[in-house]
């Protein structure tokens, strides 16, 4: 029986950071070019990191740079991933992604926020 290479193991994290990256990059609805050039990447590279492919090479500059690009919170983008699972990311910056996540306007913001609070107080953990 022949020698074979083994397929290379991409971690867990890897991957789902890559799948959530093309999922934001989806729902923005831009190709990877577009993408990559906006967030100051090669095509190449952003295309590798969102296949998961970039665990030995990908910086927290680069995260940065996607977590900025996005509107994301790095920490909430390390917590969607499950690389941190500290609860002080959830939903940091709650306003700010609402406004950049769906355009909304700072009176619905407002509301959503006020909505939060009332579901917050009648579901106490």
């Amino acid at each position: 029986m022949p020698f074979r290479k083994s397929a290379k193991i991409i971690p867990y994290e890897m991957k789902k950071l890559g799948t959530y990256l093309k999922q934001l990059r989806d729902e923005a609805g831009l190709s990877i070019r577009e993408a990559a050039r906006k967030s100051e990447l090669a095509p190449s590279y952003l295309f590798k990191i969102e296949k998961g492919d970039t665990f030995s090479t990908l910086s927290i500059h680069t995260i940065l740079k996607l977590s900025k690009f996005y509107n994301i919170p790095i920490g909430a983008l390390l917590k969607e991933v499950g690389l941190i699972d500290s609860d002080e990311y959830d939903l940091p910056d709650f306003p700010q992604y609402l406004r950049a996540k769906y355009h909304l306007s700072p009176q619905a913001i407002r509301d959503m926020e006020m909505a939060k609070e009332i579901v917050e107080k009648k579901y106490k953990k």
